[in-house]
């Protein structure tokens, strides 16, 4: 049987890959093309066997959809990548509107299987990876065969996602090497049985070369291993099988058995019986080729109407997201989430994906990179931060149903534009205020909350949760109700210097002042006066609450800063002098306190910045100063605020 046909594939090339001749070579086969890619090396090792032909069909487009087509020669030969039915089935193809690959892959005597498939998938995935170069669809990609070809085609499309099988032949592992289509010419596809009847006929078999064992009981499972049936489940690709009822090489029971366990899956496939058909002879007509084409045709219609959606994820029980993606044509993507890279990995479907390690609770940005390009992911919401727009995702944490919305009466958030004097420009301005502000003439206290670096106005209102926070709070009893004031400090002054410093926050004191209160007070029913104004913020926002907040105790009896690094734990820090900071906090403490209704500090225990936090408060507490001053786990991020938050507004005029 398939030992004649090896027998006629002359001499394979060794292991040691110094022969360039390694099969029977026919006579060159004039075809139509419009561009051939002659000894492409997939694998970048220089061996002959590693070696593909890519031809390019004679009507020019921007990329054509792929199949690979594979000689046969019961597994005997290294290089007949020149004999693969070129006049034939990959003429065929060609005049379908088909780019075709003839690839090179080792022989039973280079390497025992599997290194042949992992040759074959190490060519998808290198068609994927260079997709672009050679002009191919990377959206489709069909595997097709002769004989062993038919066999390695089949065993490409039932075995996707068999880390066994899959190798690391060329690298691009980034890459799927599942195919989308497959036709099976003449392949042996049970090795275990290849007369379809449970008795061995011939010795030393072209698949006993091929696994370098002995077909007998004890080697019956590699022997499964080979055999592309052994794979088969309900999410297989469709399969063409054509097959001679006169074959005396590869009896044609192996075709019926292959479409017959596809069908029984529910595969989609056909099997096309050829009477009068040989092991290559008679097998070629016009109307098998025509089958071929409008088979291939036909999965790849079916999957361009079935195309996943574009961009998906989902939070998991244990807290790590998984992603996943549509980037055609892309060679590497990224999930970076606050510079914590995951590279994707593209599945059979063509989406790329990944699942994060567990994340903790809280909001974390993040962004998709697609061949070092960054973008927003599709799957989610637009966020200001990291001084861009940037997607995010939330990780619930079990005891915060106070940032969920809730059935409680609920405030509004408003987007105002006010005039700055200090700028000359329209500026934008967030206003929270709480349930029932339309439907009387009561005033209310102001709270004036600050975003963090890379940040802006919309922080707080978004990312923060304000809105959810207040009004549960003052649905509970546990916060009087108050206005809410999130302003963007981020000014454009040319030659304005800032920095964590008393001098380098004046551009904003003197806009606060001046020009945001001012407009709040005017329209919108307030009450007047420090007792009635509180100032907090995060990071570079708690920075401001402290340098203006606390210098200015006419204006605001209410301070909180969360996680600042006025105090230490960021470049530049270093130990504050208080006096000089606050005039007056340590020379006179009791005036401090007395002017002073709340000073609220916080930081996450995770956080770089903590430990100077720490020394501060007990520098100020040994100074006599009321401080308030409560952490929580976590590093540098949202949760920590939204508690901070939460806890800040319920001491607030009371």
């Amino acid at each position: 049987m398939l030992a004649l046909a090896g027998a006629l594939a002359l001499h394979a090339q060794d292991g040691g890959g110094q022969a360039v001749f390694g099969g029977f070579q026919l006579p060159e086969v004039k075809m139509e093309y419009s561009v051939k890619y002659a000894d492409v090396d997939y694998a970048g090792d220089g061996e002959v066997f590693h070696r593909l032909d890519i031809y390019l069909p004679e009507e020019r487009k921007e990329s054509y959809p792929v199949v690979i087509h594979i000689y046969g020669s019961a597994w005997f030969s290294n290089n007949s990548k020149g004999m693969a039915d070129l006049g034939t089935i990959c003429q065929a193809l060609l005049d379908a509107g088909y780019a075709v690959v003839t690839p090179n892959h080792r022989s039973s005597g280079d390497a025992a299987f599997p290194a042949q498939i992992n040759d074959i998938k190490a060519v998808v995935r290198f068609i994927r990876a260079n997709a672009a170069q050679y002009r191919l669809d990377p959206s489709f990609i069909a595997a097709s065969g002769f004989s062993s070809g038919g066999h390695l085609a089949a065993l490409a499309a039932t075995s996707a996602d068999v880390e066994q099988l899959e190798g690391e032949v060329g690298g691009n592992l980034q890459f799927s090497s599942a195919v989308d289509a497959a036709c099976d010419w003449s392949g042996p596809i049970d090795l275990l049985n290849m007369e379809c009847n449970g008795v061995k006929q011939a010795e030393n078999t072209p698949e006993e070369a091929l696994l370098r064992l002995d077909k007998n009981p004890q080697t019956e499972e590699q022997f499964r291993s080979l055999s592309p049936v052994t794979y088969i489940d309900a999410q297989d690709v469709p399969v063409i099988v054509f097959h001679g009822l006169e074959d005396n090489v590869v009896p044609s029971c192996q075709g019926v058995e292959l479409y017959e366990a596809l069908d029984k899956a529910g595969v989609e496939t056909e099997l096309h019986l050829v009477e009068g058909g040989g092991h290559g002879f008679n097998m070629y007509s016009d109307e098998n080729l025509a089958a071929m084409v409008a088979f291939l045709d036909k999965a790849r219609s079916v999957k361009a109407a079935a195309r996943p959606a574009a961009a998906v994820r989902e939070i998991n029980s244990d807290g790590s997201v998984s992603f996943s993606i549509r980037a055609d044509g892309a060679r590497d993507v990224v999930v970076d989430i606050c510079s914590v890279k995951y590279p994707m990995k593209q599945g059979r479907d063509g989406l790329w994906r990944v699942t994060t390690d567990p994340l903790v609770p809280g909001f974390h940005y993040y962004f998709l990179e697609v061949d070092g390009a960054r973008f927003s992911d599709p799957a989610s919401e637009m966020f200001y931060g990291c001084g861009t727009m940037a997607s995010a995702v939330d990780i619930p944490e079990e005891g915060t149903r106070y940032l969920e919305i809730q059935d409680v009466p609920h405030g509004e958030v408003r987007l105002l534009s006010y005039y700055s004097e200090l700028c000359a420009e329209w500026r934008p301005l967030y206003v929270y205020t709480p349930a029932g502000y339309d439907k009387g003439g009561r005033k209310y206290p102001v709270v004036y909350i600050q975003h963090g670096g890379g940040e802006d106005h919309r922080g707080w209102m978004q990312q923060g949760l304000t809105a959810n926070i207040m009004d549960n709070l003052i649905a509970e009893g546990k916060a009087e109700p108050m206005i809410v004031v999130s302003a963007n400090s981020n000014l454009n002054i040319p030659g304005a210097r800032g920095g964590y410093s008393r001098e380098g926050m004046q551009p904003f004191r003197i806009e606060l002042l001046d020009n945001i209160i001012p407009f709040v007070e005017e329209n919108f029913r307030v009450k007047k006066g420090p007792e009635n104004r509180a100032m907090c913020g995060l990071s570079m926002g708690g920075g401001q609450a402290f340098y203006i907040g606390l210098n200015e105790p006419g204006v605001f009896s209410y301070v909180g800063h969360f996680s600042s690094g006025i105090f230490g734990g960021i470049a530049g820090s270093s130990s504050m002098d208080f006096e000089q900071a606050v005039p007056g906090m340590i020379s006179d403490p009791a005036g401090f306190n007395r002017t002073h209704k709340v000073y609220y500090v916080s930081c996450g225990e995770q956080d770089p910045r903590i430990g100077p936090t720490t020394e501060a408060v007990e520098r100020m507490r040994e100074a006599g100063i009321e401080v308030v001053f409560e952490t929580y786990p976590g590093d540098h991020e949202w949760q920590v605020w939204r508690k901070s938050f939460y806890s800040f507004a319920q001491k607030l005029f009371k």
